[in-house]
């Protein structure tokens, strides 16, 4: 006799199946290479790990993988964490992701979030302590790689729309050992030059290790003690370092760093047509204004009879002509007076007056006055000015004061 058969439907073993897994893989740690990604326009992410002997299908739906602070990419070796599903429609198991970081830098992703914590607490990402950038900078320094194409995209950028600003590069490494050493010089090097505006830092995009110089205590640290505003553009749009949050402003990548830090000369021609625009509307408001006031003057009683206006006019006229003819008579009469005055005192100190008088006085020959008698001697000849006419005199002998 046949033993009874125990079958089950396409549904129910991958049902029983389904729940077998989930229950025992519910969380595991999974480590790989990525090949096949995709991100979706929906916002999720498909891709498959592998190893060299077997692959695994994943997806990392949108919600979980917004906090990524880098960009998977093809052949990235990764450490992943989710739960193991399966999808009943097809009969394929798959790892749902919830976290994904590369592999082998677990401990430089926990340093990173300590060193975040702490200079939170210390203050240094608050906008408070955030330079603006300058409308218009006239000379800009940037410290990056001197190879590398996020220079070549700056420069390129800038030379397009801002080809008048001045750039001064400062070659720095952006990876390896020294690398935030170097940077951290770099802009201390452009802070010590005169005029530079704004400072650049900056490097393509990579993996969290190769982006580590920029999430160094001493890169923040002098990006914040900087007395020039610093724009920060490291890595793609998904990579946020430390010198990002510390910087005045924080660029998504190099390119888009150059684009802030610069307003185009068409745009400036816009603003200026637009300005003038402005002022064209403003000026003909301002004139209509002064027309509307200007037809209700004229509307008033009073400049509708303009004759009565003139002779009201010419009548203060008359007064003031009046009181002008009135002070001039009184303020010659008064120096007339003063000049009378001083023609008196003048008669009176007048030597000429004194002679009239019957006074002379005595000349020597050579012309200077005798004050004293005892100043010739007898037999001295010496001039005598009366007042209607001079005559020669000598000394005969000297006379008493009381004769």
């Amino acid at each position: 006799m046949t033993p009874p058969r125990n079958t089950f439907t396409v549904s129910e073993i991958t049902a029983q199946i389904k729940g077998q897994i989930e229950s025992r893989f519910s969380s595991v740690w999974v480590r790989g290479e990525i090949s096949n990604f995709k991100h979706h326009s929906s916002g999720h992410m498909y891709f498959t790990v592998k190893d060299a002997s077997a692959e695994l299908r994943c997806v990392m739906f949108r919600g979980f993988n917004q906090s990524l602070h880098f960009k998977p990419e093809n052949g990235m070796d990764v450490m992943i964490q989710g739960k193991i599903t399966v999808y009943e429609p097809r009969g394929q198991y798959q790892l749902m992701v919830q976290l994904m970081e590369p592999a082998g830098i677990g401990t430089l992703y926990l340093a990173f979030e300590a060193l975040k914590k702490q200079l939170l607490d210390e203050g240094l990402f608050n906008d408070s302590n955030k330079q603006a950038l300058p409308t218009f900078p006239k000379k800009i320094g940037i410290v990056t790689s001197p190879t590398g194409a996020a220079l070549r995209d700056m420069l390129n950028i800038l030379k397009r729309r801002v080809p008048h600003i001045d750039i001064i590069i400062r070659p720095a490494l952006v990876q390896g050992d020294g690398a935030a050493k170097d940077v951290s010089a770099g802009i201390r090097e452009l802070e010590s030059m005169e005029n530079i505006d704004l400072i650049i830092i900056g490097r393509g995009g990579g993996s969290l290790e190769d982006l580590w110089a920029f999430n160094e205590e001493l890169l923040a640290r002098t990006i914040f003690e900087s007395t020039i505003p610093i724009l920060s553009a490291v890595g793609h749009e998904t990579d946020v370092t430390i010198s990002d949050m510390v910087a005045d402003l924080r660029a998504p990548t190099p390119s888009a760093a150059a684009e802030l830090a610069s307003i185009s000369i068409s745009e400036l021609a816009q603003n200026i047509i637009t300005q003038q625009n402005q002022l064209y509307r403003i000026m003909e408001n301002r004139l209509n204004k002064r027309w509307q006031e200007l037809d209700h003057l004229i509307d008033r009683q009073s400049l509708q009879h303009p004759r009565m206006m003139i002779i009201r006019n010419r009548e203060k006229l008359d007064i003031i002509m009046h009181q002008i003819d009135f002070s001039m008579h009184q303020f010659l009469s008064m120096k007339r007076t003063k000049l009378k005055g001083f023609e008196k005192e003048l008669s009176v100190l007048n030597p000429s007056d004194i002679l009239h008088r019957g006074y002379s006085i005595a000349f020597s020959d050579d012309g200077s006055i005798i004050r004293h008698a005892d100043d010739l001697n007898a037999g001295d000849s010496f001039i005598l000015k009366t007042g209607s006419g001079r005559f020669s005199a000598e000394k005969k002998k000297m006379l008493p004061d009381s004769e």
